[in-house]
């Protein structure tokens, strides 16, 4: 079975917009995808965070055509390109738990979105790809 694993390592506008792209790809090519938030980019899969905009890396001109794109609704932002991933049974969305106890001890409890489908540690990630035979492995 063909899989991408896309690991998502910051919550800003320019990691967002790559796994969009992968995850858009994936979804048109009727490959299965599993997206994993690691780091900061937890965050974006809360109920507190979600609504405020991923900060951008950096201020080039790029990143502000992103921006203006998802902000005037020409284009559909990453949750929502997510959303009907999950609901063509393509995607599955996991958390790295390492790193959500870590912010539940700065921000106490989380309140995660209903796309998440579970937590998961890098061990066991390593032991469901072991069987795989062909898989896609990115990190953005």
């Amino acid at each position: 079975m063909k899989k991408t694993i896309i690991f998502v390592t910051k919550y800003t506008v320019e990691s967002l917009y790559s796994m969009q792209a992968l995850l858009t790809g994936a979804s048109n090519t009727e490959v299965d995808t599993e997206i994993i938030f690691n780091g900061a980019s937890v965050l974006a899969m809360t109920k507190q965070f979600y609504n405020k905009f991923p900060k951008a890396d950096s201020e080039n001109e790029y990143t502000k055509i992103i921006m203006d794109v998802w902000s005037n609704g020409e284009f559909p932002d990453w949750l929502k390109v997510m959303t009907v991933a999950k609901q063509a049974g393509r995607l599955k969305v996991y958390l790295c738990q390492p790193c959500i106890e870590i912010f539940q001890k700065k921000l106490g409890k989380l309140d995660l979105l209903d796309i998440v489908d579970g937590k998961v540690n890098g061990v066991e990630v390593f032991n469901k790809l072991k069987n795989e035979q062909d898989f896609l492995f990115v990190t953005v």
